[in-house]
């Protein structure tokens, strides 16, 4: 059961940590700092002594587990928890840089796929960080209980498996009942015995009598183990040392499963982490992340490991505007535009509460207001009154940084720095001679760069500070530099659901004919404060206004205000349905509108529909088969997942046209896990040097529902699937942007085929020969876009034959399927994203009288050549001709069953035995588990 890693996996995986994380979280000397654990305003303060409390019992327990797990490599230092403001009965410094949104651990209302169980949403593969950890108050108010712990475990060991999901980017190593990519069973290829789906140093102690029924259990003829109907427990003298991504709720387990002979790793179990990570240990994943790879932060004996908590209540967040002035801010009208979007902002977007200065830097940078609160219309005009207006002189974007850390540094350390620059840097201090200041002062940056010329640092700055990326075309009206604006909000305090501001409908009007007819959805979630808003760079360019609601009421009046240039049309709360609007405009060629309709949750009990775009990779990419783009869209009500719903980015060009794609939430290439309502796609026609623009338009006909899949109570192992429709419904977001450092060559063939990871046997007969029945997501020519050239599926009685390091090389032993073999289907690939299914003749002999094993493995390739890494390795059952599966348990296991429920006090007593004594072993498992 033990493999040796080798140095094709380990190359593999290299590829994979190059990617950006964008936490707060560094690690110096073995130790983690920074981690942030956020409370969400939606929890109440009923419990909020005990809720903090185990938090840190859980962390600081944690910490000791972390440590010996790693082998002394790591353990947590400094931990900031951030409470929110309603919990005033909480004793709390007041908070710097922390923020709900940019939170580490996440403490939330359940999402009803999990229930109370933690989770880490991974939206990355083998080995990139997860998003955040999700755990609920029930779970922490309980953490402690025994039922609590019988069923996930020590809450300490909890912690530090979800932890390696988002720090390290592994994967759970169990398999999940009625998951056909990751069974519950799988037999072993040496031995042939039916086996556990685990990942242990020792085999799992299971015979049928573990066998948990739930309907007829019998043998699945095309795979050779137990059908859905069949789950297990392990008996209470199984104690493995490993491995805490599988059975980590067994008080027993200390380790990650190893390469090595003791803590041996189950390579060839269809787990999650398997497929993911090609086969390769958890424990090898860990040591090639930044944090220890090239000995980083070795073995270390240290003394005390108990980290320091500090408990922080949101203070309403602290941003400096700063504001290039120099002679070429006047080009294309760009001071002007910078005046308006400022002025908008600060007059109609920033919330009260929230802290604002200003800077200006040309040659030198000086400071046009200190940071003061925003409350109410006064403060904003005073602010308003001193926006620079003239340009003129050099650029020298580190003056003006300096300026900024001058006025966040009495507040502490943290602020937002919103730093727009249309220049490259002519004076000192240039960005690399401050930047280690910005870094250390734990500020964020929000990069605007304003036309193409702008100083190429900026996002590099942003990237290293934690911060988002924007570019403003010269050509567009102000529309991009507003919605740059309003993204610096996303490190404002958190909000509860119903003060969640949800856009509905964006769209930049420039060049277009004289009237203007749009629609979009009001949903049964949204509808109160609505509001209709026109941004304009002159009022005559717009001549007429309807807005007609869906029983027919037609609105015309729009309220201007010609200062801020924005007319706008509110109600407090509009009809469920399909809106239309006319804008009647003055033909014009500079001229230009853009219509923004935002609204909130129509009742204080119903989550809205909320939505985000990003690309997760950091703001400067390379985009090589190393460095690949990938864009994102989130689409959730609360904390439950949106699925079936229509997604499209729009990518600006640093040249030509925009370019769609469809973003899929399918499991499969750049989408890790289907149906978690992240929508995912790679984007690569990023080969020319330069900045692109990222946007998101997410839309349901009423196909799209709400996936409510719950555990039941009977059995963690379960889950019964519901959903919720969503009825019809729009919305927008902004995803920033990026910047490619360098073009790559259009003469290249940058990208093979997306592996496949998603690969399972549908079907085998064995009449009168072996008939074999594959299902998969097709990938594309170029990773997932596109259409692939040709598939190469092969076949083997040796696992080992089809790894990814042996498939089709010369001590590859398999059999290549010919398409004079396929039945059904092709090997002419589908469409990326496409369902394939192909059914083929297995040309074997067989002289056994018994059963046999045989494994099933394929990868594309595109029109050069270049194949894509091979799949995920699927089994299939063969039986000797006339001969097949028995069609249930063995006798042997009826009576064990029988007499299992004939005692069932004797059952429960064991049962309770088992908790009492922490061994009884439930999974917090489900489908769609990330």
């Amino acid at each position: 059961m033990n493999c040796r890693f080798n140095l094709f996996i380990a190359l593999v995986l290299a590829l994979y940590l190059t990617t950006a994380n964008s936490t707060s979280i560094s690690i110096a000397n073995n130790a983690y700092s920074n981690i942030v654990v956020a409370i969400s305003p939606d929890v109440p303060n009923t419990w909020s002594e005990t809720i903090l409390k185990n938090i840190q019992l859980m962390i600081r327990r944690a910490s000791s587990v972390l440590y010996r797990a790693t082998e002394k490599r790591a353990y947590f230092k400094d931990v900031r928890i951030l409470v929110p403001e309603s919990w005033s009965n909480i004793r709390a410094n007041l908070s710097t840089w922390e923020t709900y949104s940019e939170a580490d651990v996440r403490v939330a209302p359940p999402r009803s796929t999990y229930g109370n169980t933690p989770y880490t949403v991974q939206s990355g593969g083998c080995g990139q960080p997860g998003e955040y950890i999700h755990l609920t108050p029930d779970y922490l108010r309980t953490a402690t209980d025994p039922n609590t712990t019988a069923t996930y475990g020590q809450p300490e060991k909890v912690f530090v498996h979800e932890w390696s999901h988002l720090r390290y980017g592994v994967f759970d190593e169990y398999g999940y009942q009625g998951d056909k990519k990751y069974p519950l069973f799988y037999k072993e290829p040496n031995d042939q015995e039916i086996q556990v789906n685990l990942c242990s140093d020792t085999p799992p102690i299971f015979t049928t009598k573990d066998i948990i029924t739930q309907g007829p259990c019998k043998i699945d003829p095309a795979t050779g183990v137990y059908d859905n109907n069949c789950a297990y427990q392990l008996s209470p003298a199984f104690l493995p040392d490993s491995s805490l991504m599988s059975v980590h709720s067994l008080d027993s387990v200390v380790d990650f499963c190893k390469e090595d002979q003791a803590l041996g790793h189950v390579f060839d179990a269809p787990n999650k982490h398997n497929a993911m990570c090609g086969g390769a240990s958890t424990w090898t994943v860990i040591t090639l992340h930044p944090d220890f790879a090239m000995n980083n932060n070795p073995p270390n004996d240290v003394v005390f490991i108990e980290p320091n908590f500090q408990i922080v209540r949101s203070s309403g967040s602290r941003f400096v505007l700063v504001s290039d002035t120099s002679g070429s801010m006047n080009d294309y009208n760009r001071i002007v535009r910078l005046y308006e979007s400022s002025r908008r902002w600060i007059k109609y977007d920033i919330s009260d509460g929230s802290k604002l200065g200003m800077v200006q830097f040309a040659n030198n940078a000086r400071i046009l207001s200190p940071i003061v609160e925003i409350n109410g219309d006064a403060s904003r005009e005073a602010l308003i009154a001193r926006l620079p207006v003239t340009a003129v002189g050099g650029t020298c974007i580190g003056c003006g940084l300096q300026k900024a850390l001058d006025l966040l540094r009495p507040g502490g350390p943290g602020g937002v720095i919103l730093l727009l620059t249309d220049g490259e840097e002519t004076d000192r201090p240039f960005i690399n001679d401050v930047i280690s200041d910005v870094i250390k002062s734990g500020a964020r940056v929000v990069s605007i760069a304003f036309g193409r010329k702008a100083e190429d640092k900026i996002e590099d700055l942003a990237t290293k500070t934690n911060g988002k990326s924007y570019f403003i075309d010269d050509n567009d009206s102000s529309q991009g530099l507003n919605d740059a604006f309003i993204g610096s909000l996303t490190y404002q305090p958190a909000v509860s659901a119903d003060q969640i501001v949800v856009l509905l409908f964006q769209r930049q009007y420039q060049n277009v004919t004289e009237t203007i007819n749009e629609n979009f959805s009001v949903d049964s979630t949204v509808g109160r404060n609505f509001i209709f808003r026109i941004d304009y760079t002159q009022k005559n360019y717009l001549r007429s206004f309807s807005l007609k609601s869906p029983s027919g009421t037609v609105y015309t009046q729009l309220v201007y205000d010609d200062v801020a240039k924005v007319a706008m049309f509110k109600l407090a709360e509009a009809e469920v349905g399909k809106w239309y609007f006319t804008l009647t405009v003055t033909s014009s060629t500079v001229d230009a509108a853009a219509v923004h309709v935002t609204s909130q949750t129509r009742s204080t009990t119903t989550a809205p529909i909320t939505t985000e775009c990003y690309v997760p990779d950091g703001n400067t990419s390379n985009n090589t088969d190393t460095s690949r783009v990938r864009i994102l869209a989130k689409v959730m009500q609360g904390a439950n997942p949106v699925v079936r719903a229509k997604v499209k980015a729009r990518v600006e060009m640093p040249s030509g046209p925009a370019e769609v794609i469809e973003l899929l939430d399918n499991g499969a290439s750049a989408d890790t896990t289907s149906d978690d309502g992240i929508y995912s796609r790679y984007f690569v026609s990023a080969t020319t040097q330069g900045r692109y623009t990222v946007e998101c338009e997410i839309w349901s006909d009423g196909s799209a529902y709400v996936n409510v899949a719950s555990f039941t109570k009977s059995n963690p192992r379960t889950r019964s699937t519901t959903s919720r429709m969503t009825g019809s419904f729009t919305r927008m977001a902004d995803g920033g942007s990026f910047k490619m450092a360098q073009s790559v060559s259009s003469s290249v063939d940058n990208y093979p085929p997306s592996r496949i990871t998603d690969l399972f046997v549908v079907d085998v007969q064995n009449n009168p020969e072996t008939n074999v029945t594959i299902q998969f997501t097709a990938p594309g020519e170029d990773l997932d876009f596109g259409t692939a050239s040709r598939y190469e599926i092969r076949y083997s009685p040796v696992f080992n034959d089809l790894r990814a390091v042996n498939f089709g090389s010369k001590t590859d032993n398999s059999t290549l399927v010919q398409q004079e073999h396929v039945l059904n289907g092709s090997l002419q690939p589908l469409e990326s994203g496409s369902m394939q299914i192909i059914s083929f003749v297995m040309k074997v002999e067989s002289s056994s009288s018994e059963a046999k094993t045989y494994y099933v493995a394929l990868r594309a390739l595109d029109r050069s050549g270049q194949a894509g890494t091979a799949s995920n390795i699927v089994s299939a059952q063969l039986y000797p001709s006339g001969d097949g599966p028995a069609s249930s348990l063995s006798t042997k296991a009826i009576i064990a069953i029988a007499v299992g429920s004939l005692l069932g006090c004797l059952l429960i007593a064991a049962i309770a035995y088992l908790i009492a004594r922490k061994k009884y072993l439930s999974y917090d498992e489900a489908k769609t588990r990330p």
